[in-house]
């Protein structure tokens, strides 16, 4: 399987196990709040990995690569914040805690995943 389907695979499946686990434990406007943190994340990241995917193949960008998949993440933590908590769409602490909560959960995600496309060992030049 590619990498990046990995990626999908892998986050789409953390994501949907926290909000699983989550829900029973929680009421309707909580439920709304770590959805809504849910699909912000899947929403972003997604996107982002695809971004930068030619960015993490280069020695020369990877630091790049980096530097921008972590602004990105502040950014969607201030732009949640900005938009869903400030105006009170939102419960503040159930969708901060699940946003902090996917977008770490992401991160690893793709740190395993890459690390993994790494280790492989490439194909055998030919003639």
């Amino acid at each position: 399987m590619k990498p990046s389907i990995q990626f999908i695979v892998a986050i789409v499946a953390v994501v949907a196990a926290g909000v699983g686990v989550a829900f029973p434990f929680l009421h309707d406007g909580s439920r709304r709040a770590v959805l809504g943190a849910a699909i912000l994340v899947l929403g972003t990241q997604i996107p982002l990995h695809f971004l930068l995917k030619g960015w993490r193949t280069r020695n020369d960008r990877l630091l790049a690569a980096i530097g921008t998949g972590f602004a990105v993440r502040i950014l969607v933590l201030a732009a949640g914040v900005l938009f869903f908590v400030v105006p009170g769409r939102t419960e503040p602490v159930a969708f901060m805690l699940s946003l902090g909560a996917f977008l770490l959960t992401v991160v690893f995600a793709e740190s395993i995943v890459e690390s993994r496309r790494l280790r492989r060992p490439s194909a055998p030049a030919g003639p």
